[in-house]
């Protein structure tokens, strides 16, 4: 097998993991959209955790690099499915430039306390658990992730191809 170069390893995985995020939020039952849990009123909906998904960590981008075009954070409670979708997609252009540049350049992101190959190891794993409560949540409410979508959750190749 060919050495392959971490880095490149590294921003594969990640692109795959945040096109991920994407291919749920565009698969989503519209219906639980904003809808939450029964007896669970202070539980984030659906819509609340795809924006904090995406909103986490955009700062750190912005700081260390004003000009590279890091997307706007989403409002939790006027998001729309679409509107999310478009942004974890700028977002995760936005990241693969960014912490790409910053290896590359032996460089930190601006605020995060460990390093750039940490940021997108600590980002996957974040999104990975949202997308547990997101994929439970939809099942609580009835309207559980179909099995076509979640197979293709797992097709990383395909993902970070796309």
């Amino acid at each position: 097998m060919a050495t392959r170069d971490p880095t490149a390893v590294l921003l594969r995985a990640y692109s795959a993991s945040a096109r991920i995020n994407q291919y749920l939020v565009e698969r989503l039952d519209p219906a639980v959209w904003r809808a939450r849990p029964p007896g669970e009123e202070k539980a984030r909906t659906i819509a609340a955790l795809v924006a904090h998904l995406h909103n986490c960590g955009l700062r750190y981008l912005e700081r260390t690099d004003p000009h590279a075009g890091v997307p706007d954070e989403l409002d939790r409670a006027r998001v729309t499915p679409a509107q999310a979708a478009r942004a974890l997609g700028a977002k995760r252009k936005a990241v693969l430039r960014v912490v790409g540049a910053a290896i590359a350049e032996g460089r930190r992101i601006v605020g995060f306390p460990h390093d750039a190959a940490s940021y997108l190891a600590y980002y996957m794993i974040h999104d990975g658990h949202h997308r547990g409560q997101i994929v439970m949540l939809a099942r609580q409410l009835g309207h559980p992730i179909g099995q076509k979508t979640m197979i293709g959750m797992w097709q990383w190749s395909a993902r970070g191809g796309e």
